[in-house]
């Protein structure tokens, strides 16, 4: 499930520079990465783009996560909070862009409709963090950490843990019912997570209950794997996850 967290408050000095200078266009906004890795951008279909956020996207950013509750309800950040604020829209798409100039690689795109489109979503591919499940191994299934299946003491099953990503993404209730998601993570799975980032297993969440998702996820090509339950803070309750994963080997 993405976890992205984009509601922390913003600073004096990056409130003032977001609201005072004129934001890049999509196109200013790749000029000025140019020496990022990964910042595309991908053509997942004549229709179809995924580029990194620019400021410029602040507004749509806004527009979107106050459409309903629906990609509020189907993340586990507690940031990214129902109604959104335009203060939280501003620090969404600034937080977008200093992580990839720090990292010098790109692991969340906006989702456009053309290449200089507006933004309808956000997909993301990143490292995977493995949480309550123990390390992934080459040719074996995921388990929690309560089944030390692999453990050893001379180190030598190292050698077969797989480097894993992990997707998140929402989308903009206005494009649900289209086949959008889907077709970005079949594209991701199959052109970007090996290819672009080294990437030997992708993991993907959703709650149980969002059998949207879940279907996405299915239809573009993963398969269920073990799931751990987890305490979501803004819910004040735990949450079953199912779990899915797609080998890129």
């Amino acid at each position: 499930m993405p976890t992205v967290d984009c509601n922390e408050p913003l600073s004096t000095s990056t409130a003032t520079t977001t609201t005072t200078t004129t934001m890049p266009t999509c196109s200013e906004q790749r000029s000025q990465d140019s020496s990022i890795r990964c910042t595309g951008p991908y053509e997942v279909s004549s229709s179809l783009w995924l580029s990194p956020v620019a400021l410029s996207d602040t507004a749509e950013v806004y527009r979107i996560l106050n459409i309903d509750n629906s990609i509020h309800n189907g993340l586990y950040s507690a940031k990214m909070c129902f109604p959104f604020s335009e203060e939280a829209a501003r620090y969404f798409t600034a937080r977008h862009l200093r992580n990839r100039e720090e990292k010098g690689i790109c692991h969340e795109w906006a989702i456009r409709t053309g290449v200089e489109g507006p933004m309808i979503g956000l997909f993301a591919l990143g490292p995977f963090d493995h949480g309550d499940m123990g390390p992934c191994y080459r040719g074996k299934e995921p388990v929690a950490k309560a089944e030390p299946a692999h453990e050893t003491d001379d180190g030598k099953d190292n050698e077969g843990i797989l480097n894993c990503g992990g997707i998140g993404y929402w989308l903009s209730p206005e494009q649900a019912g289209k086949g959008v998601m889907t077709e970005v993570i079949k594209f991701a799975l199959t052109r970007m997570a090996k290819q672009e980032l080294g990437f030997d297993r992708v993991h993907g969440e959703a709650w149980t209950d969002n059998m949207g998702s879940r279907r996405v996820m299915e239809r573009a090509g993963m398969r269920p794997a073990v799931g751990v339950p987890v305490f979501v803070p803004k819910f004040d309750a735990v949450k079953d996850i199912a779990h899915y994963i797609y080998d890129t080997e």
